[in-house]
């Protein structure tokens, strides 16, 4: 349940600030050694806050909120206590050695929580109640190692190393492999609960959760490498400020993308001007850093001036930039209205099934509009496509095709109580010409297939309804005159005999007519014998070669229309042949099964298995063709195990 909005979280985002611009002014005065560090505090320390208070104003009790402020303020107090260290122990202010013995761990208690975030992303919760004792055991080791770091013997502040007055753990055989234990053991954890997440939720979950395991998998692969350099080494320093901030970057993409706290609103609206703070205040530090060096001096006011003006000359192409990029993560490709129709139309080519067009086509447009669900249905209301649930407030827009309409899209709104824009609504309205047409194609490839359906069916049944009368009328009424003929011709007199004689022969040649064309119109077995005993009678038949079975797991097929039947008798015919002339299997099996609304026929053998280039022959095309005709569809494919299956679904 959503908690009261609650305004107070926002004093820290706002002390924050407030403490890293005093930092940061606080360190450039003192000119340090290295402001690396420094960096990394700005970036965190600016914007993780704001991310933590959007996120507890709205659920209290979240933990990924707590996380991200206590992990931005502890960055935070970094570079003011660092700020106020560095300047003080040059002019001799009071309390400077403490706030430098206090930089030298509070950083911890800012990266610590950092590391902990994949434990509870997305829910709030660890991965299952299996894992209280790891997330104890850390807590306590992350408990333990900032104490060390509080009494570790020497104290870092900006690349110089003091000794600690109060310190007597040594850095280098103590702190150094603890600290690195657990950075490991932090990392991987994160990995090992973010798989674990991956592996049991839903696909949608889990492209949500994919940056964060990146981000955990990048963080563990720099702990691991920086371990087994040396102590202080630049590329493991470079390493670690590169991929530490991964891990709640990665963290606040996955909230964009599944809106787990329905912030993106707010999100939207700082996030610009946040990261236009950060690299403006940092063009500002790099100028004004610069001009001091070239002129010798930061004294007067031509230095400021100059890099007061650098800021406000990139100020416009910054925000522009910032903005374009922050709109196509959050909005997709509404501004680029092209793209957005390319990647539909790609998705749309690539269906290699006209009645499936629009497989994934609702997939295609979430993710290229940034929409969290998106659901597309028919003109009878049956849902073609979805992603997601959209609300009872998603617009829905009509689907026109030629006139009539096609069906209906359905989208949802980007964030509770905001409604999507205009630029939107235009980019959805040029999308949706194309899924009309797409809704048309596949409605009429349909009814195309329905309507050869049926005239297969009532082809098949007209034949079966001939093969009868031919069969038990005809033929036996041709046969009654033959055997009269016999009896006139015994009892005739001489000169009538060679005229009984030629009807005789005549009757005969209309016998044997009769009987061809009763073969032809369909198998005798399936009338004689049904579907399953003419399946085991064409087994039968392979005397001498592999051994065949035929099983029909489960009840006994239902009824089947003479279509069918026909259709599945030709088809594990010329299976079972193609297996016995050119598997040298030595077993053959043949199923039938029937499931909900299809018959599902297999026929597998253990022989040699497909060729590497598959070349269709008569054979496998007239089978292809049978299922297609009833709407059904055949595959060829690798036996689990060696071999090849034939397997096709009819449908009922």
């Amino acid at each position: 349940m959503q908690n009261t909005v609650s305004r107070w979280p926002w004093a820290i985002p706002a002390a924050s600030l407030a403490a890293v611009l005093a930092g940061v002014i606080l360190t450039v005065r003192a000119d340090p050694a290295d402001i690396g560090y420094l960096l990394v505090d700005v970036v965190v320390g600016t914007t993780y806050p704001v991310v933590g208070a959007l996120i507890v104003t709205r659920r209290r009790r979240h933990p990924v909120g707590w996380l991200f402020l206590a992990g931005g303020s502890g960055l935070a107090l970094q570079a003011l206590t660092g700020g106020y260290a560095a300047s003080g122990l040059v002019d001799g202010w009071p309390l400077a050695g403490v706030a430098a013995w206090v930089t030298n761990w509070i950083f911890f208690a800012g990266f610590a929580p950092l590391l902990f975030l994949p434990l509870f992303v997305p829910d709030g919760r660890l991965p299952s109640h299996r894992w209280r004792p790891v997330f104890a055991a850390l807590v306590t080791a992350a408990a333990g190692l900032l104490v060390l770091l509080m009494f570790r013997d020497s104290i870092w502040l900006w690349g110089v190393d003091r000794p600690n007055p109060v310190g007597f753990v040594p850095t280098d055989t103590v702190l150094a492999p603890a600290f690195g234990v657990l950075m490991v053991a932090l990392a991987a954890s994160g990995v090992t609960a973010l798989a674990v997440r991956m592996r049991r939720r839903d696909e949608v979950l889990r492209r949500q959760l994919t940056p964060v395991l990146a981000a955990a998998a990048l963080l563990a692969a720099a702990l691991i490498t920086d371990s087994l350099l040396e102590q202080n080494s630049p590329l493991g320093i470079f390493l670690l400020a590169v991929t530490l901030p991964l891990v709640p970057i990665a963290t606040a993409v996955s909230i964009f993308r599944s809106r787990l706290f329905e912030v993106e609103v707010y999100l939207r609206r700082t996030v610009v001007y946040g990261a236009v703070t950060v690299l403006l205040l940092g063009l500002y530090l790099a100028v004004v850093g610069t001009f001091s060096t070239l002129l010798g001096t930061d004294d007067g006011v031509l230095v400021p001036l100059l890099g007061t003006a650098a800021v406000a000359i990139a100020f416009a192409p910054v925000r522009d930039l910032l903005q374009r990029t922050a709109g196509r993560l959050l909005f997709g490709d509404r501004g680029d209205p092209s793209a957005a129709l390319l990647r539909l139309g790609s998705r749309l080519e690539a269906s290699a099934d006209a009645g499936r067009l629009l497989d994934g086509a609702a997939e295609t447009l979430s993710a290229t509009l940034r929409l969290p669900a998106v659901r597309i249905l028919d003109r009878d209301g049956r849902v073609v496509s979805s992603v997601g649930e959209p609300g009872e407030d998603a617009l829905r827009l009509p689907l026109r095709a030629g006139g009539e309409q096609e069906g209906e899209l359905i989208v949802a709104q980007r964030s509770r109580g905001e409604r999507l824009s205009s630029a939107d609504t235009t980019v959805l309205v040029e999308l949706g010409r194309q899924v009309a047409v797409a809704l048309a194609a596949s409605r009429l490839f349909r009814e195309v297939q329905a309507s050869r359906a049926r005239l297969v069916v009532a082809r098949e049944e007209e034949r079966k309804y001939l093969r009868r009368e031919l069969h038990d009328g005809l033929g036996p009424g041709l046969a009654a005159i033959g055997l009269r003929l016999d009896v006139l011709r015994a009892k005739a007199p001489a000169e009538l005999t060679p005229a009984i004689a030629a009807v005789r022969s005549l009757t005969d040649s209309l016998v044997a007519d009769v009987r061809r064309m009763v073969h032809d119109l369909r198998p005798a077995a399936l009338d004689e014998l049904g579907l399953v005993r003419a399946l085991e009678d064409l087994a039968l038949r392979g005397d001498g070669g592999p051994e065949v079975t035929v099983t029909t797991p489960g009840k006994e097929l239902p009824p089947l229309s003479a279509a069918v039947e026909v259709a599945a008798y030709r088809i594990v015919q010329e299976a079972l042949t193609n297996a016995l002339k050119h598997s040298g299997a030595e077993q053959v099996s043949i199923r039938a099964t029937a499931e909900p609304n299809r018959l599902v026929l297999q026929v597998a053998d253990d022989g040699r298995g497909l060729p590497d280039q598959v070349v269709e022959g008569v054979g496998s095309g007239s089978m292809r063709d049978r299922a297609a005709e009833l709407g059904g569809v055949l595959r060829r494919v690798p036996r689990p195990g060696g071999g090849t299956m034939v397997e096709a679904e009819l449908p009922l």
